[in-house]
């Protein structure tokens, strides 16, 4: 092949190009190229080694469609090879690219599928590389461990077995900086890039970037330098695992309970909720799931639910408006399945004040030793595991420090959830009663938002 890769690829990724440790750790800022980079080295080397093939993977299988799968199509036209490669169209089931002369494939997987991870194979040759695309959405470890597993074996002397992660160092408590950064991994090699080795950009764009070092040097230690941290800083400072979490227990029958629903197809957030005599509110029970269509997410829903007496059940006030086509709600749909859901509000400065609220440390005298402890009006209980892996990591929104970050948006779903509850009840204050929508509206009668709520007591 007459390609000439110095020339497509530019320059600060030389040694990366050539680098055949089991594992390649690439964490970049924003604008260094690395997925770029990443896809015309696939590109090049599948058609350089006959035999091999590659799988690409992220957190979740129908995010590859707008990312890996393009940026892939991309390099091919990048490299003037897109007539030898085959990209077809269509859903998830067909997502696979194929090297036409020879057969060898690039396939994609989730990490919401792990059995499909674990027993991928190919019909000609050798599954030889792995790109793992956006690492930092990975948060079980042991599922990544797994995967590892799936790509050991014997592959001829001019074939190499090669893992590369490639990601944004958003969160410094990520498992990647134990498992590649605090230590000397062995069989890794690590690289860290920023948006200076990229000359394609723009000098605006560059500039921009370099103005974060003195507007906002923490969010620039993430987007300019390519190190762990959390740009913009922490949004729920309040959040401490000594004073919010606890370990899980069935909450009494007398309990008022609520459950709380984030839906997308990407992800299925829901939260149950009970407060207790004295106004604490008790997350006990989470379903976080991807890839459900509404009947499915609704047969969920019921299971996990099982006998549970729920008061109301809230969801995001998108899913009760009408598709300009055919009329229908999304809530219409959760209804017909036996899914009923009353409208939180959806004003997201107003619903992260409310968690903020709810989540601040309070002072209160333990009765049996009477000595004050730190405690709080919202406890989280250990099995909601996702919902602890992601208020601590949210992000201040960089252009309204009144709410969090939309992104990384798989951080969001256990939050929004939350935030659907929290917005529509008050903390009870030390000496009062805790006070809900339903006990705003108590006693009246022609109020339409009492009489939509009062459907909803089981």
């Amino acid at each position: 092949m007459k390609i000439n890769i110095a020339e497509a690829v530019g320059k600060g990724y030389a040694t990366f190009w050539k680098d055949e440790h089991f594992f390649r750790v690439l964490k970049g800022g924003r604008g260094s190229k690395k997925s770029k980079t990443m896809a015309l080295w696939s590109i090049y080397n599948i058609m350089k080694q006959p035999e091999s093939n590659m799988v690409v993977v992220r957190q979740v299988l129908n995010t590859h469609r707008d990312s890996t799968f393009a940026e892939l199509q991309w390099a091919a036209e990048r490299l003037g090879v897109s007539k030898q490669w085959y990209f077809p169209k269509g859903d998830n089931s067909t997502m696979k690219a194929t090297y036409k002369p020879t057969g060898q494939v690039i396939l994609f997987r989730g990490f919401d599928d792990v059995l499909k991870l674990t027993s991928i194979t190919v019909k000609k040759g050798y599954l030889c590389w792995a790109w793992i695309e956006e690492a930092y959405e990975i948060s079980d470890e042991s599922k990544f461990d797994t995967f590892v597993e799936s790509i050991r074996g014997i592959v001829p002397e001019h074939l190499w077995k090669q893992i590369t992660l490639t990601y944004n160092p958003w969160v410094n408590a990520h498992w990647t900086k134990r498992k590649f950064w605090d230590v000397e991994h062995p069989q890794a090699s690590r690289y860290t890039t920023t948006h200076k080795c990229n000359e394609f950009m723009d000098a605006a764009d560059h500039n921009r970037i370099e103005r974060l070092a003195i507007v906002d040097p923490d969010r620039y230690k993430v987007v300019g330098l390519g190190d762990y941290g959390i740009p913009g800083g922490v949004f729920f400072g309040e959040f401490r695992n000594k004073i919010h979490v606890t370990e899980h227990f069935d909450p009494p029958t007398g309990w008022y309970r609520y459950t709380a629903t984030d839906y997308g197809l990407d992800m299925l957030a829901t939260y149950w909720i009970a407060i207790d005599y004295e106004g604490t509110a008790w997350v006990y029970r989470e379903l976080y799931e991807p890839n459900l269509i509404i009947h499915d997410a609704s047969e969920k829903m019921i299971a996990f639910n099982s006998n549970d007496k729920v008061r109301i059940r809230y969801g995001p006030p998108d899913l009760f408006a009408r598709n300009k086509t055919n009329g229908k709600t999304t809530w219409g749909m959760f209804q017909q399945y036996g899914w009923n859901m009353f409208p939180s509000d959806n004003n997201r400065e107003v619903g992260a004040a409310a968690m903020k609220d709810w989540l601040r440390p309070i002072e209160r005298k333990n009765v049996q030793t009477g000595e004050t402890e730190k405690t709080s009006r919202l406890k989280i209980m250990d099995n909601c595991k996702n919902l602890i892996r992601s208020l601590p990591q949210l992000q201040t929104d960089e252009k309204d420090p009144n709410k969090y970050a939309t992104e990384p948006h798989n951080l969001t779903h256990g939050p929004d959830a939350l935030r659907y509850f929290c917005v529509m009840h008050q903390p009870r204050p030390e000496k009062d009663r805790p006070m809900s929508i339903v006990d705003q509206f108590d006693g009246k009668k022609n109020d339409t938002r009492q009489s939509l709520a009062g459907n909803f007591y089981r």
